[in-house]
């Protein structure tokens, strides 16, 4: 952060520690620039986090379609 100044970070799946970690060390980066602007911070997912414990997952498309079929 300090020394290219970007502004925001996409985030690896991680454990959750390891993320409060991570952003923990971005942040205390970011404050430290001149202007101290706090980092964006994201995580890239497709269909929700399935790797946080209670997070909702949404369904697959293909997994929409077969709900409906009928016998």
């Amino acid at each position: 952060m300090s020394k290219y100044f970007i502004g925001s970070v996409l985030a690896p799946i991680a454990l959750a520690q390891a993320w409060v970690d991570m952003v923990n060390v971005v942040q205390k980066g970011s404050f430290s620039t001149r202007l101290g602007i706090p980092m964006i911070y994201g995580i890239d997912t497709v269909h929700d986090h399935d790797n946080v414990y209670n997070a909702t997952i949404s369904p697959h498309n293909v997994g929409l379609g077969v709900t409906r079929q009928v016998s």
